[in-house]
């Protein structure tokens, strides 16, 4: 949970706000999310099933666009 922990600090530090840029943006989040989960999964030996992943990574899209800080994004949409 540290690895996304430190991604969801990376992508807010990434964002810029440029409404112009929101999709991209949000596929930055996504993206860094995804791979997160999949470092995670994959160390812990564990099966991620891509609904869960875009599941949670949409989650954590919906969080940060909502202004929502890291710590609430990850407690919303991880746990």
């Amino acid at each position: 949970m540290f690895h996304l922990k430190l991604f969801l600090a990376a992508a807010v530090a990434s964002i810029t706000a440029v409404p112009s840029q929101a999709g991209l943006e949000d596929r930055i989040i996504f993206n860094r999310c995804a791979n997160a989960m999949r470092a995670e999964y994959t160390k812990a030996r564990k099966q991620l099933l891509l609904s869960d992943l875009n599941t949670t990574c949409r989650c954590v899209v919906n969080e940060i666009n909502n202004h929502e800080s890291i710590e609430r994004a990850k407690n919303d949409c991880i746990n």
